[in-house]
């Protein structure tokens, strides 16, 4: 018995470095070739299970709560001051043309303080602006601070304070932080350039966990359990992928709440969803950029798979009905895991196509950062499912799913 606890342990840690290292492939590949993407994996994973074996005991014995809070304060600073100070290079363009998908956000939440319809123009490198009206929105408290490059680290610590909150643990919520800065240069890579794949993603993440939480909680008030709703409804339009992982939501809350809340909180969500984007929609359907951009994408791999639009996100579809009829728990670490699932089959199904019509590897369009719609969902799910029954307690037995 020790033996098989043992092997599942090793076995989750592994599966958390796959999910805490895959989504960094596209950085990986675009810097260090194929040969690099397989050391990085392969040195990344064992340096994980190593840190699991002698790090984590050293670190859970070491920082106190106290500790963890000041060491949080800490970083989150220096985040800052690297946005800071490596945003208006990033833009520069001495390294390359970079990402433009925050000027996508900081043109369409322009126009929409404006009063103007936010989907007409284009972004410096002639992209159409993709994210959804809930992610301008989102934005616009940013863009009218002029500090669209701070956006994804307050919600990097957004998380914390949710992990903080949740776990009652600040050495857990800090340890997740650390290990994710340290082993994904997607993430530093985004915080540099800017691009919102980080928030979009913890917002989703955070909003569900919160509204699992609420919703099961037979003694949370109304408005508890009302604002997460409407919140994550406007959170869904932001980007579509998000949408498969309705299944899953829906699943976990009938598990936990049973069948009349989750239809109640569930239309509650999506009668925000639809209130945010319709109208964007109905102004002019063939001028509402983010349907033709998916469109587009999709389109340019027909070529070689028939019916993408409808294969991809179709099996996807199916893939998160499957993963539904699970046993999801409040706890949300399976549930978060299949979220990861779900977005990794879509990222790596698509990358498979565009490499066959390219004759290349190729990680979703060479695009840095799609990765991050899985980092969060797997990563979190991992750490819980490792070190989250009690991070104060190195003497635990560690929670596996």
């Amino acid at each position: 018995m020790m033996v098989e606890n043992v092997s599942r342990r090793y076995l989750g840690v592994l599966g958390f470095a796959v999910f805490l290292l895959a989504p960094s492939f596209d950085t990986a590949l675009k810097y260090l070739g194929t040969k690099g993407l397989v050391l990085y994996f392969v040195i990344g994973t064992c340096i994980i299970l190593l840190g699991h074996r002698f790090v984590m005991p050293v670190f859970r014995n070491l920082i106190s709560e106290r500790h963890a809070t000041y060491f949080a304060i800490i970083t989150f600073l220096l985040l800052i001051g690297i946005a800071l100070y490596g945003y208006p290079i990033a833009n520069s363009g001495r390294f390359g043309v970079g990402s433009d998908a925050d000027e996508a956000l900081l043109t369409a939440a322009g126009e929409l303080i404006r009063g103007r319809y936010p989907y007409y123009l284009q972004t410096y490198l002639g992209n159409q602006i993709s994210p959804l009206p809930g992610a301008v929105l989102f934005a616009v408290p940013f863009v009218i601070l002029g500090a669209i490059s701070l956006q994804n680290v307050f919600w990097l610590a957004v998380l914390f304070i949710a992990v903080r909150y949740f776990e009652k643990s600040s050495v857990l919520a800090l340890g997740l932080i650390w290990v994710t800065l340290g082993f994904s240069p997607t993430v530093l890579q985004n915080i540099v350039t800017g691009a919102d794949y980080i928030s979009n993603s913890i917002y989703i993440l955070v909003l569900m966990w919160i509204l699992i939480k609420m919703v099961s909680d037979s003694t949370a008030s109304q408005w508890k359990r009302l604002v997460p709703s409407v919140l994550l409804g406007l959170a869904f339009s932001s980007r579509s992928n998000f949408l498969l992982l309705l299944p899953l939501l829906l699943s976990i809350l009938v598990q936990t709440s049973g069948w009349k809340s989750a239809i109640k909180y569930s239309a509650i969500s999506g009668l925000a969803f639809l209130l945010v984007t319709v109208p964007f929609w109905l102004y002019d359907p063939p001028g509402f950029a983010p349907l033709i951009v998916q469109a587009k994408k999709l389109r340019a791999i027909e070529e070689v798979l028939p019916f993408a639009g409808v294969i991809i996100p179709g099996s996807a579809v199916m893939l998160s009905m499957i993963l539904s009829f699970q046993k999801l728990k409040s706890d949300c670490i399976l549930f978060f895991r299949n979220c990861a699932i779900v977005q990794l089959f879509v990222l790596f199904f698509t990358s498979a196509v565009y490499s066959i019509k390219l004759g290349q590897p190729d990680l979703y369009l060479g695009q840095s950062g799609y990765g991050m719609f899985t980092l969060f969902f797997g990563a979190l799910a991992g750490w819980l499912n490792i070190y989250g029954r009690d991070i104060n307690d190195p003497t635990s037995e560690d929670r596996l799913v």
